[in-house]
């Protein structure tokens, strides 16, 4: 499962679709970001108020919910080259053919230079059964 991860620049919304973890303790969303696709973590150097957006749940198992997660992110580039392996066993649940390009890592080494991204959490708001013509219910945090 991907959310839809919101920056905001220059006032302006930009999405991309990432892979999320979740850190050590489970109260902050991680997602990662290689430096070639940096100008997410420009935009959130700027302004640190993110979304993560769960909306399509195909083949994940779980019922058809859209989730909301308002937060605020926080860069880590102190370790480009491993500190992002600490979830490499949740990537690996999540995408197992991981290990293959991982094989490859020498040779798109900039790809593996990897910024990690928390979220806190500061608000979710969830529609039931996906029906985003009600009012979602609203958990501020």
């Amino acid at each position: 499962m991907i959310c839809e991860f919101t920056s905001i620049d220059n006032g302006k919304p930009v999405t991309f679709p990432l892979l999320f973890f979740y850190n050590d303790d489970g109260h902050r969303f991680v997602v990662t970001s290689s430096i070639l696709f940096s100008r997410k973590i420009e935009h959130m150097k700027k302004n640190p108020k993110v979304s993560l957006l769960f909306s399509n749940p195909e083949g994940s198992g779980v019922e058809k919910h859209v989730v909301l997660v308002q937060g605020v992110a926080k860069c880590d580039d102190s370790d480009l080259d491993h500190g992002w392996e600490r979830y490499l066993p949740m990537w690996r649940k999540k995408e197992p053919y991981i290990d293959g390009f991982l094989a490859a890592r020498e040779q798109f080494a900039w790809f593996w230079k990897r910024i990690v991204v928390e979220v806190e959490p500061k608000k979710i708001l969830a529609w039931k059964n996906g029906d985003t013509a009600k009012p979602a219910e609203a958990i501020n945090l």
